[in-house]
């Protein structure tokens, strides 16, 4: 998959939806995660790098910036290396997830959801 293709993955789960849309750049990819009232809260940068473990297994490097008191570095983090350690490319994440009176287990959903996102955007980039 390369150009200037656009995809969008919408997932939800309760009163909770998670919006990643995925930009080729070339060789490289440009996700924004979004949820409730978006903004831009962290961004990572994924670079694909061999496991320091294993150097038979992909593995990446990331680097994060986050707004000041902002929780948005996780699910940037999470997704960047994601897709950069499965797709061998370089991935930057711009995310702003905000939903008011967010509880523990809401969080532990949005997680979930920014993982299963990951997911369909691998295998759609993949292609």
């Amino acid at each position: 998959m390369e150009g200037d293709v656009v995809v969008k993955v919408l997932l939800s789960e309760g009163r909770l939806e998670i919006a990643a849309e995925l930009i080729c750049l070339g060789e490289d990819l440009c996700v924004t995660l979004t949820g409730g009232r978006a903004h831009i809260g962290a961004v990572a940068l994924g670079i694909p790098r061999s496991s320091l473990a294993d150097a038979s297994e992909p593995s990446a490097s990331v680097s994060v910036m986050t707004v000041t008191g902002h929780k948005d570095d996780e699910p940037a983090r999470e997704m960047a290396s994601a897709l950069a350690s499965s797709l061998g490319r370089r991935v930057t994440v711009v995310c702003g997830i905000h939903y008011d009176n967010i509880t523990p287990e809401e969080i532990a959903a949005v997680m979930k959801l920014t993982d299963q996102a990951a997911f369909k955007l691998i295998g759609i980039a993949a292609q």
